[in-house]
């Protein structure tokens, strides 16, 4: 606690006048003009990296859960599991950052955001946009790493022109050289692994020239969360994702546009060329407001970036509000269909099998995230905290390839329906145009026979589209076992029901019954099996949308004022 010059009042950060204000007498002071005693007692860490500084720090007794602050009032809420409990507190000393940059946003600010995205959240629980819960907003510095990287030095590359001759092509090589200055700064990544990556990649970027000298003092009615994730992390991304910008900027230049120099092994040769010589890491204190939602054994989160007032939020589905505003959709795109679209009973089962295919794409997808988010494999900080070794890293990788490459983009999911299209009708149709070539009577067997093989050959190659539409191929056996006996293992029970429905539409539009009674009744039963993998998908998006109550060494708490 800083005390107030004038009544010994708590001095707290404000918002509003960017200054440590007092709210009992209105004395204001400069965060830098103010310390305690153990604010200038900063150690050296191993390395002469940051230093160290003193606070206090809260931990919670059901998820063991740190957070740091400057008050020493007892904190009754965990923001990471939710707790409604008394933290455990002690003085403990952590890394000091090299910068903050102080909130800008009001908690009013931050509760306007965030029913502005709720007004869109049509579905989502009532419980989220209660005033109470909404009120359980706290301001917390996040810490990120910072990364700098810099480029000052002649560096070389190869090109090419083309041109025709006659009947030949002739082709001249070049060496293409030039001197580069760059520098990029700026490439921010928390440094929690209680703070996921894809919370605090939706709320990004952060404007970090508005970032100030850490002190102490600034922390004065926040919360801090402490850094365990290293910057080794996510440096390589960074730069990553920095060499590719610099070459896309190289290559847009017209001489490198004139020698084709972007077009040699895919533009990888300019990558290397351009690898910085410098990289610098720092870290800093970035502000969010911070939310959590607790139900049963699971907890969402929301936040808003403290700067720019940017929402994101973990949103699970309510079932009821979902069924309700499905089922008043439906009368008027019913009505509409009817009027406009001649529906046989063929197109029915059709209609219903392509659905069902829709459904076994989205729910195998969503079942590769749950995996991957129940294990840690999609977030780096905390798989950095909880390392895999030996076999189970060589399946995480496999999995995560696997997962990348079967991720429903739009022409999977079309390549999936005429995959469905072709299992179901060529055989159909090369079954009647063999019954037709070979009549009736005694060839009845011969013809079963074919059809038999058809069906077969068919089935196979569907398999063999599945498996490379899926990421798997026949010549890798190791990501293959990993499909089939990995993520598989796992889905197939979700995944059985929409396949019934799939596999009933095909074995009725193969036989070809007289009666339309068998198409409406596989119609309906399909349609079943797709409103059945329907509450999955929605059960499967809450699982996504909700995460299992942390279990942490250290981690977040927060005060329930």
């Amino acid at each position: 606690m800083y005390e107030c010059f004038n009544c010994g009042g708590n001095l707290k950060f404000d918002i509003a006048r960017q200054q440590l204000y007092c709210e009992y007498c209105g004395t204001l002071a400069d965060p830098y003009s103010v310390c305690k005693e153990r604010d200038a007692e900063e150690t050296v860490m191993p390395g002469g990296e940051e230093g160290e500084y003193e606070v206090t720090v809260f931990t919670c007794p059901q998820c063991g859960g740190e957070i740091l602050s400057e008050d020493t009032t007892a904190a009754t809420f965990c923001s990471f599991c939710g707790a409604s409990t008394i933290l455990d507190s002690r003085i403990s000393r952590t890394r000091r950052p090299g910068y903050i940059l102080p909130f800008t946003r009001t908690k009013e600010d931050c509760k306007a955001a965030y029913g502005k995205m709720m007004r869109r959240a049509f579905f989502a629980p009532k419980e989220l946009k209660d005033e109470t819960l909404i009120e359980k907003f706290r301001g917390i510095y996040m810490p990120y790493w910072v990364y700098t990287f810099e480029k000052k030095s002649g560096i070389s590359f190869p090109g090419k022109k083309t041109r025709r001759r006659g009947d030949y092509l002739i082709t001249d090589h070049y060496r293409l050289e030039c001197q580069v200055e760059a520098k990029y700064s700026g490439m921010a990544y928390d440094a929690s692994s209680a703070f996921s990556d894809s919370l605090s990649g939706a709320i990004a970027p952060f404007d970090l020239r508005q970032g100030k000298e850490f002190a102490p003092s600034f922390l004065s009615g926040f919360y801090a969360d402490a850094s365990d994730v290293e910057k080794y992390v996510y440096l390589q991304e960074a730069e990553d994702i920095v060499v590719r910008h610099a070459a896309g900027q190289l290559a847009r230049d017209s001489v490198c546009r004139k020698y084709h120099a972007e077009a040699i092994g895919d533009g990888q040769r300019i990558r290397n060329a351009l690898r910085p010589d410098e990289r610098t890491s720092v870290l800093a204190m970035l502000p969010v407001w911070f939310l959590s939602y607790r139900n049963g054994d699971r907890v969402s989160y929301a936040v808003v970036n403290g700067q720019t007032g940017k929402a994101a939020a973990d949103l699970p589905v309510d079932m009821k509000k979902y069924l309700a505003g499905s089922g008043i959709l439906a009368v008027p795109l019913f009505l509409l269909l009817n009027l406009f679209l001649t529906i046989t009973p063929g197109k029915i089962l059709l209609i219903a099998a392509l659905l069902a295919v829709l459904c076994i794409l989205i729910s195998n997808r969503q079942m590769n995230h749950i995996l991957a988010r129940e294990s840690g494999e999609d977030d780096k900080g905390l798989a950095s905290v909880r390392p895999v070794s030996g076999a189970d890293a060589a399946g995480w990788q496999r999995r995560r390839r696997i997962r990348r490459t079967g991720s429903g983009t739009f022409l999977k999911v079309f390549g999936m329906i005429l995959l469905m299209y072709g299992f179901v009708l060529v055989p159909s149709f090369l079954f009647r145009a063999l019954g037709g070539a070979m009549g009736g009577g005694k060839t009845r067997g011969a013809r079963m026979l074919m059809y038999a093989a058809v069906t077969l050959a068919v089935g196979y190659g569907s398999m063999r589209v599945f498996q490379r539409l899926m990421g798997s191929s026949g010549r890798e056996s190791q990501g293959k076992k990993s499909f089939w006996g990995g993520h598989f293992k796992e889905k197939w029970r979700t995944l059985l029901k929409p396949l019934a429905g799939i596999v009933l539409a095909a074995v009725i539009l193969l036989a070809n019954p007289v009666s339309d009674w068998f198409y409406y009744i596989g119609a309906f039963a399909c349609m079943g099996t797709v409103l059945w993998a329907i509450l999955d998908i929605i059960r499967q998006h809450n699982m996504l949308t909700t995460r299992r109550l942390p279990q942490l060494n250290r981690r977040g708490g927060d005060e329930n004022e």
